[in-house]
């Protein structure tokens, strides 16, 4: 068994392959070794999923943050990005952020999509109930109408 160390070239794509060169099986009759072929599985993970060139990434915020809008740090695959999110945002939008995904092997690169997901907490404390009860009581907002202003 052989073990190889082989570089990777930025950019490349799912499915695509690294020729190596005479690292193949043995040519018959004593010929030259074939060429050994690795061909390449991107995987998403957890955090990034990969279409083309752009990255995709969830970014869960709270309901206030959704309604006054926030900065926030959003990692990307080099680096952690300040970020502002509008106020107003809704859930299932997307964020742009260029020139943040994945390389394309020719000096540019995609851009990171970041998917907003509003999260609402499971327990409130006495005080974030209350809270929400005023809101409740003063808002004229209703998600149900045909008006979502």
């Amino acid at each position: 068994m052989k073990t190889f160390s082989v570089k990777v070239p930025a950019g490349i794509r799912n499915n695509e392959k690294i020729r190596l060169l005479g690292q193949g099986k043995p040519g018959q009759n004593g010929g030259k070794n074939g060429d050994l072929f690795i061909k390449i599985n991107i995987e998403n993970n957890k955090k990034f999923k990969l279409k083309g060139y752009d990255l995709y990434t969830d970014l869960f915020i709270s309901p206030w943050e959704a309604a006054l809008g926030k900065r926030v740090n959003v990692a990307s695959i080099e680096d952690e990005i300040s970020l502002y999110i509008p106020a107003g945002i809704q859930s299932g939008e997307q964020i742009k952020i260029p020139n943040k995904g994945y390389k394309d092997g020719r000096g540019s690169r995609g851009d990171l999509i970041a998917e907003v997901k509003t999260i609402v907490p499971k327990k409130l404390t006495e005080d974030e109930k209350e809270l929400f009860e005023k809101l409740k009581a003063i808002s004229k907002f209703n998600p149900r109408s045909n008006k979502l202003t």
